[in-house]
């Protein structure tokens, strides 16, 4: 064994450890002394312990040391720096509140724990900001310091706690008391989330008033703002054209008034969002090149990129404009912009919306040249569109071409497949419904519940109510539906079961409806139709009734087809058809009460009541031409004088008249043998270049044969007529 203090070539321990240590045993030694001071040891008494005072002390002094121990822990954990985001947030509250710390301090504590402990949570960052402003210690918080609040609290439901930190803000004295632009970006933030459009309108429109005031250039709201702006436009629920105009002159202001350079993609989405607004999307466009001709030194590139085309030719394509639409196409190639697969998709929606079939064919088959597939959205365009347009050879030769092309059906997405379904339902609903197997036996995700809707439709039209119900129970094999598809399902279940003439089978499904929720305008104006078609005119009449004195306002549908109604008052008074096979406890659970109205012994003649409903309608809804339309044929059998009135109200609006609304008008000619005003307005429909139909000139050759015109006169309006219906048969 070596010697305790024997030499060694090892290397020798520090200094300091040897340093540490003595003092380390003069620490001791000293303890150990004043622990014997206060309580001295006898003779008699064994040796204890070194600690022998922590046993024998009284339980009142270790529970004071444990207490001043614990403060003392408490202390250096929820000091500003030891605290990490695994500090426990009410435990140091709880400190705050029991500890008495200086206002500076208490600060510090909450300010690192709103940097150290939320996590992007926004519920505690709001508590963390409550606490500072119960201890009175917000005041010292600085412009970055909101800034990151801020930036925490637009993550969470928190838009009412943003404004309440806006607010308190700006009550504290100094030059940085008033909310920054940064500060305002994420509030703007929150709002965009949730689609405040309105209230983010009125933070931009006070921003711009208080930076007018104060001359403060730097205070003016940014492009970011303005982007926000957007997209809480686009993300509000129920966009209206006054929002639309309202957010539109925000952004116009800015860019002529303050030279504001938009980003591509907020001005992309705002043009986007136009839809009729045709006046505020010019001015919006002669706003952006008036900034674009501002700045065309510092753009390298055109100031318009394929997403603001792309979003201008979608605008048009909702119009049904082709031709605009195509000249917005012509000129991105003229400026070498190529454009994306949307902006193919956009430009074939405009051209199939508006019946341009043959460019939407052309346009179809170059893309597939160009990119050697087929694009989703534009097949499913041109279906969709030529099916609405009643084109079905259309829409045939489309499915023959993607037949042709082998597009696999997994390769489909759920639209393209909806929409061929949709095609067999109207060619052959039988050969749709074996469609619809074979789909769900390849694959039970390749339907959906629109397709089992189609077939619903389609079974409807031919009055097999057996096939009705076994499509509609199809939904039960797909996947749960949602409470939309399913109020969507029970709407076309009703609308076939009309169709199929079983009424109380028809309002069963839609008081089952009305239980779970309100239907919309839609299903209502759906309902009071079936109603008609059914001849149950006394309960259409009563259900209309009953969803005005609810304060229910029916849609455009419901007052157009209540509207003819009223115009065939007369011929029902004659048949004196009544309600049948409807029991009334079943017409109470639809909805349909006011037992006392009697549509056909109403003391207010038809054509008053006609014009009083339109009336009432105008004060909600823009009237279309099919309402027009309606109202002057109710006239024309009464008052040939007020017909025209209507008519010239019409074309005042900026309706245009169609083949049916001037046969309307001749009938009331012949029936009042008015031969100068049928031809006046048979020239104005040749002017409209409108083609007549076979009834319209049947109408308009019996106004003159009842006026007693020269009938070598009558001949030549007859040969007329047939040489024009000759050559629409060829």
């Amino acid at each position: 064994m070596r010697p305790a203090l024997s030499f060694s070539s090892r290397r020798a321990k520090p200094s300091n450890c040897l340093l540490k240590q003595c003092e380390i045993e003069r620490n001791k030694r000293s303890f150990l002394t004043c622990a014997t001071k206060t309580t001295p040891t006898t003779a008699k008494r064994p040796q204890l312990p070194a600690l022998w005072f922590l046993v024998t002390r009284s339980s009142s002094s270790q529970a004071s040391l444990k207490q001043v121990k614990n403060t003392e822990n408490a202390t250096k954990k929820f000091h500003p720096r030891s605290m990490n985001k695994e500090t426990n947030l009410d435990s140091l509250l709880l400190f705050l509140s029991t500890c008495s710390l200086t206002p500076k301090e208490i600060f510090k504590s909450l300010r690192t724990a709103l940097y150290n402990t939320t996590q992007y949570d926004s519920k505690k960052a709001w508590l963390i900001y409550q606490s500072m402003v119960h201890y009175q210690v917000d005041k010292y918080l600085k412009p970055n310091n909101y800034g990151f609040l801020l930036c925490v609290l637009k993550y969470g439901d928190s838009v009412p706690q943003m404004l309440t930190v806006l607010e308190n803000m700006k009550s504290h004295p100094g030059e940085d008391s008033f909310p920054s632009a940064y500060h305002l970006s994420q509030v703007l933030f929150a709002m965009s989330r949730y689609g405040l459009v309105q209230e983010a309108c009125d933070i931009v429109r006070l921003t711009t008033a208080k930076a007018d005031s104060s001359g403060k250039t730097d205070s003016y709201p940014t492009a970011n703002h303005y982007h926000s702006l957007v997209i809480a436009l686009k993300n509000n629920k129920s966009i209206d054209s006054k929002s639309i105009e309202s957010v539109s002159k925000l952004m116009v202001d800015g860019m002529e008034k303050r030279d504001i350079l938009l980003h591509n993609s907020t001005l992309s989405t705002m043009l986007s969002l136009f839809s009729s607004q045709q006046q505020s999307k010019l001015q919006f466009l002669k706003a952006m090149d008036l900034v674009n001709s501002k700045n065309q030194h510092t753009q390298k590139s055109h100031p318009y990129n394929e997403y603001i085309y792309t979003s201008l030719i979608s605008g048009f394509a909702r119009q049904g404009d082709s031709e605009s639409a195509k000249r917005l196409f012509d000129e991105m190639k003229k400026h070498k912009i190529p454009p994306n697969q949307v902006t193919f998709a956009a430009l074939m929606e405009a051209y199939s919306k508006a019946g341009d079939f043959t460019s939407a064919i052309r346009l179809l088959t170059d893309h597939q040249r160009r990119y050697r597939k087929l694009s989703n959205h534009m097949v499913t365009s041109l279906l969709v569109n030529a099916i609405r347009h009643n084109n079905l050879t259309v829409a045939e030769n489309t499915a023959k071409f993607v037949a042709c092309k082998k597009m696999k059906i997994k390769d489909m997405d759920n639209m393209t497949r909806t929409a061929l379904i949709w095609l067999k339902t109207k060619q052959n609903v039988d050969d749709a419904r074996k469609k619809f197997d074979e789909l769900y036996e390849l694959d039970k995700d390749l339907v959906n519940h629109i397709m089992t809707n189609h077939l619903v439709i389609g079974y409807g039209l031919k009055n097999d109510k057996e096939n009705v119900i076994k499509s509609y129970n199809l939904n039960r094999k797909m996947r749960p539906a949602t409470t939309a598809e399913q109020m969507r399902s029970n709407h076309h279940l009703t609308n076939a079961l009309f169709h199929c003439r079983d009424v109380p089978a028809a309002l069963g499904v839609f008081a089952s409806m009305r239980s779970q929720d309100i239907p919309d305008d839609v299903t209502l104006a759906m309902v009071i139709q079936g109603l008609i078609l059914n001849n149950e005119n006394n309960l259409a009449w009563r259900l209309f009734k009953t969803l005005q004195s609810d304060g229910i306002e029916p849609n455009l549908h419901a007052y157009t087809s209540v509207l003819k109604l009223l115009g065939h008052r007369d011929v029902d008074i004659k048949k004196k058809q009544n309600d049948v096979g409807v029991d009334s406890d079943l017409a109470l659970s639809a909805g349909i009460r006011s037992p006392s109205l009697d549509y056909l012994h109403s003391t207010v003649p038809s054509t008053t009541e006609a014009l009083s409903l339109f009336r009432r309608m105008t004060g909600f809804q823009q009237p279309n031409v099919y309402t027009y339309t309606t109202l002057i044929s109710c006239f024309a059998k009464y008052n040939i004088s007020r017909a025209i009135s209507i008519f010239d109200h019409m074309c005042a609006t900026g309706v245009s008249p169609t083949v049916e609304t001037y046969t309307s008008i001749l009938q009331g000619c012949a029936i009042f043998r008015n031969s100068q005003m049928a031809l006046s307005v048979f020239n104005h429909m040749c002017e409209s270049r409108i083609e007549p139909n076979a009834v319209t000139w049947r109408y308009l050759l019996k106004s003159l044969l009842r006026s007693r015109i020269d009938k070598s006169q009558i001949d030549k309006i007859a040969e007329m007529a047939k040489k024009a219906l000759d050559k629409k048969v060829d």
